[in-house]
């Protein structure tokens, strides 16, 4: 399509949040800043109200910042990059022929680079293979692809069908199905090399399982005629990556001689080629580069993570003067850049806010990031790695822009077992100080950082708007592994299947040591004056719904919780969970001897503790969280259930939820569950169903199952 100019909005007087304004907020994918001029490609991915889908937007900013044009719109647009040597990008785009790899010019022309002549479909649907797409069912031929860095060779890989026809399963594949409620065809990722215009080379061929050749592109590596690329090495949470070298000359692999990685992450590269790494030395964390021939460079301590999933990146100079690392600052969640010098000098290239979705030049002097912050809507930054220097180049647009900023303070609360919890407190938009606030406790895991409407962090609960209706909004991490040898002890054992920790210990550490670090920061901001402690409820998603279940289940500290897609710590998700149920437990939900555990922490087991009015969203009918709602009605507790339904019968909504009219009523509910029990304000007069069951919930407790709702 011929490139359009952006929306830009008329100049507005500043507004204040509504739903409309937090589904106007972009999701920046993807950032590419171009050697040869300086203009800047990015990827950006906005709710479509009027098709009521997720659409991608591929961006082109001059260099100057001036201009903003739309090159091309999809229903997916991935990894975008700048082609080495070449003024032109490469991305994943679906134009109508499924996902293909395509050349982008600077005049808004598009050309195929790579195209599959088989597609397969991806998503929660039937017949699809699952995918972390988080949008429609859609077919890809191509998923992932890289360049060498002189842009000579390419390394692409296809998905296809392996057997699209019936079969009976058996065993392990009827679990697996199980976990989706639908068997799904047999997938294999297939990846090729191509040089130059040669025929491409057959490199690797893998099952759809493997999460390295699958999701992480196989975590290439480039050397002058070879190539390293990653296979799963194990069945751990977080597994092994076995590293492979491929011979150009040979067209064969066989063992790279660095053998296996320990972490299901890309290499992060030091200034002297070498992988950098954070380990502990004497109780405390540094940061080092491991060298070829066994030697290791030390740079100091750090309390950073490098190259963080959440903004990943890293950048080496051609002369190996220096290397930059994209990292994320634990003890101030928020994220920045790390320039390590040869001379072993190391900087933190930083604003107040963060720095997130880098990209630099192949010199590596010259970068471009978005900068964003809690309350700081994104504008692209220029970054000079040499002086440190950061200048706006443009404001990103949208509804939300003219929204008043609300007032949000950075926080840090420690627990009555010494360990520090990180996060921000949002202030109402009226606030007047020595008055008290009901508040709202937002949780999901440590997504709460310098990042602007983060659907990671938020999800279907609208931070925004309940602090514009007089909420204090409570946005809070749980305690961060790296604080300390003990929690990363936890963190390892739990990934590793239990082979240190009895399970108790391993519940005190995560899920109690969080609850108590949320005890810390609701006793800590009603003894200042701020929050209603009587008023007080809590809200999270995926691992925020195991510490919303847990909460409610140990302690008197919530008056009402929103529960977020769980399900997870539930004896019915050990079927796909059993590595970590070992850890969590000790065994299956059946095992005598894991029995007392599975007492101790499952939400759907204490149901008769909970003290607070519980309402779950989920996307699929998950079974863990079906079993903790009738448990919570059995126990005569308040509690309701809703399911957001996909496009049709045949597929699901995600896990981030993708259909924007899904969002908005998620929101709704949630707004009207939180202002009925901690405000007693009955929803609208067009909620009269809902009004009438929520009321019969307060009046008296429920005996017995009760239906849950479903939104047509």
């Amino acid at each position: 399509m011929p490139p359009i100019l952006a929306r830009a909005e008329d100049v507005q007087q500043p507004s204040r949040w509504t739903i409309e304004h937090i589904l106007s907020i972009p999701e920046i994918k993807d950032v590419a800043v171009s050697p040869a001029d300086g203009s800047v490609a990015y990827v950006a991915r906005r709710a479509n109200l009027t098709l009521d889908r997720p659409d991608y937007e591929l961006h082109l900013v001059s260099a100057d910042g001036r201009t903003d044009r739309i090159f091309a719109r999809s229903t997916w647009l991935d990894r975008l990059r700048s082609i080495p040597n070449s003024p032109d990008w490469s991305v994943l785009a679906d134009f109508g022929h499924g996902v293909q790899l395509y050349q982008v010019s600077s005049h808004g022309t598009h050309r195929p680079l790579v195209v599959s002549s088989v597609t397969t479909l991806v998503g929660s649907a039937d017949g699809a293979s699952y995918g972390f797409t988080n949008t429609v069912p859609l077919r890809f031929g191509v998923v992932s692809y890289d360049w060498s860095p002189d842009g000579r060779h390419l390394l692409y890989a296809t998905l296809e069908t392996k057997r699209a026809a019936r079969k009976v399963s058996t065993n392990e594949q009827v679990t697996a199905a199980s976990a989706v409620r639908r068997w799904a065809p047999e997938q294999i990722v297939r990846y090729f090399l191509r040089t130059g215009s040669n025929p491409a080379l057959p490199v690797v061929t893998r099952s759809s399982d493997d999460k390295i050749a699958r999701y992480l592109g196989a975590l290439p590596d480039w050397g002058v005629d070879y190539l390293d690329y990653g296979i799963q090495g194990d069945d751990r949470n977080d597994p092994q990556v076995q590293r492979l070298r491929f011979d150009f000359r040979s067209g064969r692999s066989s063992p790279a001689p660095i053998g296996s990685a320990a972490n299901y992450r890309e290499t992060v590269v030091g200034p002297h080629g070498g992988t950098l790494g954070v380990a502990r030395v004497d109780g405390v964390r540094r940061l080092s580069e491991h060298l070829p021939d066994g030697q290791s460079i030390d740079y100091g301590p750090t309390t950073a993570s490098l190259s963080d999933l959440r903004s990943p990146g890293n950048w080496r100079s051609p002369d190996g003067a220096f290397a930059i690392v994209a990292v994320r600052l634990n003890e101030q969640p928020r994220y920045a850049l790390l320039r390590i010098d040869r001379g072993g000098a190391t900087k933190l290239i930083q604003v107040p806010e963060s720095l997130t979705h880098c990209a630099f030049t192949p010199s590596a002097t010259d970068g471009v990031c978005v900068r964003e912050g809690v309350v700081m809507p994104p504008q692209l930054v220029r970054v000079s790695s040499s002086t440190g220097a950061i200048s706006p180049l443009h404001a990103l647009s949208g509804p939300f822009a003219s929204v008043e900023p609300l007032r949000a303070e950075a926080r840090t609360w420690t627990n009555d077992l010494g360990y520090k919890a990180t996060g921000f407190i949002l202030y109402p938009r009226h606030y007047q100080p020595g008055s008290r606030y009901p508040a709202i406790l937002v949780t999901h895991g440590s997504d709460a950082d310098q990042r602007f409407g983060s659907e990671d962090l938020q999800w279907s609960y609208p931070v925004q708007l309940f602090a514009e209706k007089g909420y204090v909004v409570l946005l809070v991490n749980a305690p961060y592994p790296t604080q300390s040898a003990v929690l990363e002890e936890a963190i390892a054992d739990w990934n590793a299947c239990g082979d240190r920790l009895p399970p108790r210990e391993l519940q005190r550490r995560i899920w109690l040591n969080t609850l108590e670090a949320f005890k810390s920061v609701v006793q800590q901001t009603s003894r200042e004056g701020l929050v209603d402690a009587a008023r007080v409820g809590i809200a999270g998603y995926s691992a925020g719904s195991q510490a919303a279940n847990v909460a409610v289940t140990q302690a008197d500290l919530f008056k009402a919780a929103s529960s977020g897609d769980g399900g997870f710590l539930e004896p019915a998700s050990y079927r796909y969970t059993s590595c970590s149920y070992r850890a969590v437990y000790g065994g299956p939900p059946g095992d005598p001897a894991a029995a007392a555990n599975y007492a101790a922490l499952t939400p759907s087991y204490r149901a008769r503790f909970a003290n607070a009015a519980i309402l779950q969203q989920v996307a699929e009918p998950r079974p863990g969280a079906i079993d903790f709602f009738q448990a919570l009605r059995a126990a005569g507790k308040p509690a309701e259930i809703t399911l957001y339904p996909g496009e049709t019968p045949a597929s699901d909504e995600t896990h981030l939820f993708h259909v924007p009219s899904n969002r908005r009523l998620a929101m709704e509910e949630n707004l009207e569950w939180f202002d009925f029990w901690l405000r007693d304000m009955p929803p609208p007069g067009d909620q009269s169903e809902r009004r009438k069951r929520w009321e019969g919930m307060r009046q008296k407790p429920t005996a017995g199952p009760l239906s849950s709702t479903s939104h047509p």
